[in-house]
């Protein structure tokens, strides 16, 4: 499969009334999910053959990381920098690949995510971007936005695509990463579109079993009131 390629999903329980009742500026993109199934594929950053980043990537002291383009470059320092329309503006104006990843595998809509940038994870989509690619501290993008709190970005993300149950690196998946950090608007928005609550992470815990380890009460009673098998924690 090509770097570039799409990996669309279906949000479970999605209907017409929620997308009806989103922000305005969802309206005004019509939601992302056409988007994501009609935009062309983005162009790779360098002229090297697919699956090359791999490759490099498990023999990087023969074959070094794949090269970037200047403009790719100054995307992913922009994001890492925090400056966010200067790189708002590199994908807005197509110099920059909205798949350009570094030498370490930084991934520009994971930092964004994570940083609660909207118009810019809505450029990066629009333009392309892997939903569900992983960056080089282990988190997808919707797990970055969940663990860092950004509800608006982890609604645009699901209703775009985004995997509920796709795994970071650490095993998580978003519902367990803002359970673990008792991030109670996050778990609501996640609930409020479906997400399995008795889902498991790589550890075979639920998201109840992870906000109990972490000792985050509220989101206990959260997970419990939303219909969480309190008789089935801790044993599975």
């Amino acid at each position: 499969m090509r770097l570039e390629a799409l990996l669309p999903r279906a949000v479970a329980g999605l209907s017409l009334a929620l997308l009806a009742g989103a922000a305005p500026a969802w309206e005004a993109d019509r939601s992302l999910a056409p988007w994501q199934r009609t935009a062309a594929p983005a162009q790779r950053s360098t002229a090297v053959e697919p699956l090359e980043w791999e490759r490099r990537l498990r023999a990087a002291d023969r074959m070094g990381p794949v090269p970037l383009r200047s403009a790719d470059a100054a995307l992913l320092a922009a994001a890492r920098a925090s400056r966010w329309e200067e790189a708002l503006r590199l994908v807005k104006t197509g110099q920059a690949a909205a798949n350009a990843r570094d030498e370490s595998g930084g991934h520009t809509l994971v930092l964004a995510a994570r940083a609660g940038q909207d118009e810019l994870v809505r450029e990066l989509l629009k333009r392309g971007a892997d939903i569900d690619r992983v960056n080089d501290d282990g988190f997808n993008a919707l797990g970055a936005a969940a663990f860092a709190a950004r509800r608006s970005t982890v609604r645009l993300l699901l209703l775009a695509g985004a995997d509920p149950q796709r795994q970071g690196a650490s095993g998580q998946t978003a519902l367990h990463l803002a359970a673990m950090g008792g991030q109670l608007n996050v778990m609501e928005e996640l609930l409020r579109l479906k997400v399995d609550i008795e889902g498991l992470n790589r550890q075979r815990e639920s998201a109840l079993d992870v906000a109990a380890n972490a000792g985050q009460q509220e989101a206990m009673s959260l997970l419990i009131d939303a219909g969480a098998d309190a008789n089935r924690a801790g044993r599975r």
